[in-house]
């Protein structure tokens, strides 16, 4: 790997007098748990019973009646306090299905078409599902995220990473078979004590992918065919959520923070088309016309839950356009992505350099240089 470089010069006039609001919008979050190795944690739990239950699933019926029967809200119409009804709270938190017959129930427009497997990614397996309809992405992701209510999604919204599911399936098993070995024994108090402490028993990790458009932007914004983007759109997605887990496995994090989308958008990128192109990553966010903003882009679904005020948000944007002008001449430095190792050192470096030192006039520096003492420590 070749890492000399002459930089480019970009504007690089971040003020460093930022508000305590952005400031803490900014504080890198991987920092505070760097002290594990994704090599060290075991397959999940969970992974076997779908590899079991997908190896069985007969095609008698689709593959969406399994999982109402894993979770139990997708059974659930999406209505405003669904989750406030008791016969929702008895099925979904108490797992009292026997005898319950809901009179309306939850439906999709496309059901058939959608798709569930295991996938291998960068930080193990896990189960990916695709849905063809909109519709029914924004249905499923309301049922299992926000407790079918209606919630409103961002269009620019298209992929999810769900960590701590309760499948109510896996823990029927768990107690029939307790039930079968101890039947005078007391379930409650095994449940109690011994199953509900031990959460990698009963709770999955899924993605949840849509095939639309990639962050809402469409084919001509990119000067691509309908047919390539679309297949562009779904692979990016999945290797952005495929790094969220990484994150999540080996820093404890996978938030709805701009550094992360950044780093997750950045892999899905170039493992798409093996080179990083920082137009895209601008017209992802919404900053195609810098210093420009547009409207109701993506950018904004990873502010909601901030205060920052708008001369915050005009800081936020020139770090962001910075930050993904650094990227890009890390990527130039590094060249094509070689090898799973060499991926993960991307991805740690990428953690490691907060988003202030990442917009920086020094910013691709410090990221190469982050990037190369990685990956010559992994040789040795």
């Amino acid at each position: 790997m070749n890492n000399t470089l002459t930089l480019e010069r970009i504007d690089q006039v971040v003020s460093i007098d930022l508000s305590y609001e952005l400031k803490a919008y900014l504080f890198n979050k991987f920092s505070l748990n760097d002290d594990y190795e994704v090599s060290t944690i075991v397959e999940d739990e969970g992974i076997q019973f779908w590899k079991e239950t997908l190896f069985n699933f007969s095609g008698r019926k689709d593959i969406f009646g399994i999982l109402k029967e894993c979770y139990s809200q997708l059974n659930f119409l999406i209505e405003k306090e669904r989750d406030k009804i008791d016969l929702y709270i008895d099925v979904v938190l108490r797992g009292k299905m026997n005898d319950i017959k809901l009179e309306d129930y939850q439906k999709l427009e496309d059901s058939k078409n959608i798709s569930f497997e295991v996938h291998e990614s960068i930080a193990g397996k896990i189960p990916v599902l695709i849905i063809p309809r909109k519709e029914d992405f924004v249905k499923i992701v309301r049922s299992l995220v926000y407790k079918n209510n209606p919630v409103a999604i961002p269009s620019s919204m298209g992929a999810v990473l769900l960590n701590g599911l309760n499948n109510s399936k896996r823990l029927n098993m768990i107690k029939k078979n307790w039930l079968q070995n101890n039947s005078l024994g007391d379930w409650n108090t095994e449940f109690l004590d011994n199953v509900m402490p031990n959460k990698s028993l009963y709770k999955d990790k899924m993605i949840i992918l849509s095939t639309k458009p990639y962050s809402d932007v469409t084919a001509n914004q990119l000067g691509l065919t309908e047919d390539l983007w679309n297949l562009y759109s779904v692979s990016i997605r999945k290797e952005h959520e495929f790094t969220h887990l990484y994150t999540l496995k080996k820093y404890g994090q996978a938030t709805n923070n701009l550094h992360d989308e950044l780093i997750a958008d950045y892999i899905g990128i170039i493992k798409t088309t093996w080179n990083y192109n920082k137009m895209w990553m601008l017209t992802f966010m919404g900053l195609e016309n810098y210093p420009h903003y547009r409207e109701g882009a993506r950018l904004e679904n990873y502010l909601k839950e901030s205060k920052l005020s708008s001369d915050d948000f005009r800081q936020l944007i020139k770090i962001v356009k910075n930050a993904i002008e650094n990227i890009a001449i890390f990527d130039k430095c590094v060249g094509k992505l070689k090898s799973t190792r060499d991926q993960m050192c991307r991805i740690d470096a990428l953690c490691e350099i907060g988003l202030i030192d990442l917009a920086s006039a020094k910013g691709a520096e410090l990221l190469i240089e982050i990037y190369f003492e990685n990956f010559h420590r992994e040789l040795f």
